[in-house]
């Protein structure tokens, strides 16, 4: 019999599908993979019941017409340099196969998001990670000239996540201003993934594309921003006029994200934004992310409080993930699951506190935390 390819033997299930393999398995609570405990909002579930029937046919492989319209203006971008994807794992894929192929190098920092080493494999490039430095006392650290120092001649883009996953750091004007710099320096392109935008716990993140828009390609997610991440509704917005090839690639993908949801997007997002929608999530995750904290810390966790995402990182000396999830029945995401090139902090471990209380509350209670 034949054999498949090399890069599909390879592959593996990924680190938050198993871990929420394992929470079914166990009876445990699920604070691993980053799906929100609510239904989405009801503005957003009436939109979509309203276009069922409705817009159920293929859209364009750019997106529906009404998104990318609904996007521009709440991005402050151009409609036309708008593509809808399906989610923004899709966003990401095309934009390296789109901007690196072989021989070239993709930067990105580490820990890091799963998805990003392997499609750059995907495209025919190597990515290579620098490390951010975990302090026990000021927490996740990113030195600008350690970045400049990986950039070689074969560099050719640099992969930035803010609001940072796993880390939670949302980089300052004064940091993105450095890279766009080292990027404007040595002629690179940014890929600027957002999906967190309207997840944050102090001042606004700065987009990238505000800072360098001639060169900035930015993702962003329905899914994270309206509580719905298996709807799989991403995006890209590309600088003006560039794209063209990225809408063409589409095409021999998942050709477009599913209708209907594209329109009930469409219709929810300056809802979302007139209502104070945003501002609500922030502050519920924040009293959420707290608590947790506070839980953690007193079974003896050193916690990093995020300034993004829905996501805090913890040490602890004898917490495992496996150990958690078997015994505890607590799941979590190891810290390893964000490594590929550099040493993992001992005793790291990733934490969602986009659930309930009533599961946060179960969860510290399993591990012991005092009432």
């Amino acid at each position: 019999m034949p054999e498949v390819q090399v890069r599909a033997r390879s592959a593996q299930e990924s680190v938050f599908a198993r871990m929420s393999r394992l929470a079914a398995q166990h009876g445990a609570v699920n604070l691993g993979q980053g799906f929100p405990a609510a239904p989405p909002p009801a503005f957003l579930l009436d939109a979509a019941r309203g276009a069922l029937g409705r817009t159920d046919q293929y859209t364009p492989p750019a997106g529906l017409g009404a998104l990318r319209d609904a996007l521009g203006a709440d991005l402050g971008v151009n409609g036309a340099d708008i593509t809808v994807t399906s989610g923004a794992t899709e966003a990401l894929h095309l934009l390296t196969l789109a901007l690196v192929g072989p021989g070239d190098e993709l930067l990105m920092l580490e820990p890091v998001f799963d998805v990003y080493l392997p499609q750059t494999a995907l495209a025919g490039a190597t990515g290579v990670t620098v490390p951010m430095r975990l302090d026990p006392v000021t927490g996740w650290q990113f030195d600008l000239a350690v970045l400049a120092a990986a950039v070689t001649p074969r560099t050719r883009a640099l992969l930035l996540n803010s609001p940072f996953n796993p880390t939670g750091t949302v980089f300052t004007p004064a940091e993105l201003a450095g890279i766009v710099a080292l990027a404007r320096q040595h002629d690179l392109w940014i890929i600027s993934d957002e999906v967190y935008d309207e997840l944050y716990f102090g001042a606004p993140p700065t987009p990238l594309r505000a800072l360098a828009p001639e060169r900035t390609f930015t993702v962003g997610s329905a899914g994270k921003r309206l509580e719905a991440t298996g709807w799989r509704v991403g995006w890209i917005a590309a600088p003006s006029g560039l794209s063209a090839g990225v809408q063409g690639l589409r095409q021999v993908t998942s050709f477009c994200a599913p209708a209907p949801l594209q329109a009930a997007v469409a219709a929810a997002l300056p809802v979302a934004r007139d209502s104070g929608f945003y501002a609500e999530l922030r502050a519920t995750y924040g009293a959420r992310m707290a608590h947790l904290a506070s839980g953690l810390r007193a079974l003896g966790a050193t916690v990093f409080e995020p300034s993004g995402t829905y996501f805090l990182t913890a040490l602890h000396p004898t917490w495992t993930a496996e150990a958690l999830v078997t015994g505890a029945r607590v799941a979590v995401i190891p810290g390893e699951a964000f490594y590929a090139q550099h040493a993992v902090p001992a005793g790291l471990t990733r934490w969602a506190f986009c659930k309930s209380d009533v599961e946060i509350d179960l969860a510290l209670s399993r591990l012991g935390a005092p009432a």
